[in-house]
Order: structure tokens, then C-alpha cells, then sequence
């Protein structure tokens, strides 16, 4: 679970710089247009990761076959 931790952690510094810059006056930013935009989604990909769920197919995959032959 720490890696987890580790990776919420940096989910949320990222959001920090994402607001930190947002919430700046364009010519006083220290990123350009295409980083942010580049962050956010990096943002918003750790983000899935972090909360990611598995599929049914997945999570049916999961058992194997001695799942599959019950049925």
C-alpha cells in the first residue's frame, strides 16, 4: 500500500502546481501553456491509477479456468 501513498502524495502536489499556476497571471507563470497542459494530464492519468477498479472481464479473468468450469 505505500506505493499507493507515495503516488497519492505526488497526486496531490501536482494539483497543487496545477492551481498554484492557474490561479497565477499568465505572463508571471512559470510554466507555458503546453506544460500545464501536459500536467494536467499527467494529472489526470495518476489520478485513474490511483483509482483504478477492475473490469468484470478482469476481475472474471481473475479466477481461471477452475472459475470458468463451474459455471
Amino acid at each position: 500500500m505505500k506505493f499507493y501513498d507515495e503516488l497519492d502524495s505526488i497526486h496531490e502536489k501536482i494539483e497543487d502546481i496545477i492551481e498554484k499556476e492557474q490561479s497565477t497571471w499568465y505572463p508571471d507563470r512559470q510554466l507555458s501553456s503546453n506544460d500545464l497542459t501536459d500536467l494536467e494530464e499527467v494529472f489526470n492519468l495518476l489520478g485513474k491509477i490511483i483509482n483504478s477498479e477492475p473490469s468484470d472481464q478482469e476481475m472474471m479473468s481473475s479466477f481461471g479456468t477452475a472459475w470458468h468450469d463451474e459455471l
